[in-house]
Formats: structure tokens, sequence, C-alpha cells
């Protein structure tokens, strides 16, 4: 890798992308009619997505790399939004999880058609190839080196 990179680094191209991403994310939540939630509601949206069942907090911080305060300030806004629940767990009555209600749900399905949405507005731009090219390279850095990190 050549030290005379022109232009942004990765580490400030992803930040790049990533502040982009927020910005269309803001703009559609506004207009979607789904009140009450904001971008940073992602960390507890998307992982709630994959464990329908719920999850505890400690597991939903860990997923998205966030403290387990930040993940609780986050909860308690979608709670009072209405689009998530805590509720007993049932491997441990002293513990709770938390789980999607069917406002959550509804946002949760929503959200990931804009951002289908987004994905074909970037393939029409750069190209489908591309797009599953990074999605590919970055599936990879989130296995084997941001999990890895975890570990």
């Amino acid at each position: 890798m050549s030290s005379t990179i022109r232009g942004p680094h990765l580490p400030a191209l992803l930040r790049l992308a990533s502040q982009a991403m927020t910005e269309q994310l803001t703009d559609w939540i506004a207009a979607s009619g789904f009140t009450g939630v904001q971008p940073a509601h992602s960390a507890v949206i998307q992982p709630l997505w994959q464990f329908p069942e719920g999850a505890r907090i400690t597991s939903l911080a860990r997923a998205s790399r966030i403290t387990k305060q930040s993940m609780s300030t986050l909860i308690a806004d979608l709670e009072a939004g209405g689009y998530v629940e805590r509720v007993e767990d049932p491997d441990d009555a002293r513990a709770t999880r938390v789980r999607l209600t069917a406002r959550g749900r509804a946002y949760g399905k929503a959200v990931r058609s804009f951002a289908l949405r987004v994905e074909a507005d970037w393939a029409h731009r750069i190209g489908a190839q591309r797009v599953e090219e990074l999605r590919a390279t970055l599936e990879l850095l989130r296995t084997k080196v941001f999990l890895a990190e975890e570990e």
C-alpha cells in the first residue's frame, strides 16, 4: 500500500459514507411518519431484527459496539415511543430481554426497504458489481476484523 495516497484515507472515506447515509436516513425518517425515532436508534433496531425473541441489553450493546449505558438510553427512548418492550427472559427469571413491538417491526420493515432503495441507487450510480464487492468487503471486515477484536 502506498503512503502517497491522494485524497482521503480509508477511515475517512468510511466516515464520510456513514455521515452521508445518516443524513439520508434522517431525511427518510422525517418523511416516514415514524415519530420518536432517530438514526442512532438503529443500534437497537438492527440487532433486534436478527433476534425476534428479543435480546439482553448487554448482548445488544456488544452487537452494536456501544456501552450498556448508551444502549439503555436508546432502549428507553424506543420503549417510550412504543417500538420496543421489555419482557421476562425465559432462560433467567432475574433478567429481561428487549424485543420489537408491532410498531418496531413495522419500522424495521420500512427502514429495511429504505436501505434497499439506497443500495439500488448506489448500484445505478456505480454499478451493481461494485456495490456487491463493497458489501462483501465490509462483511469480511466485520467477521475477520471487528468481530475478531471482541475475542
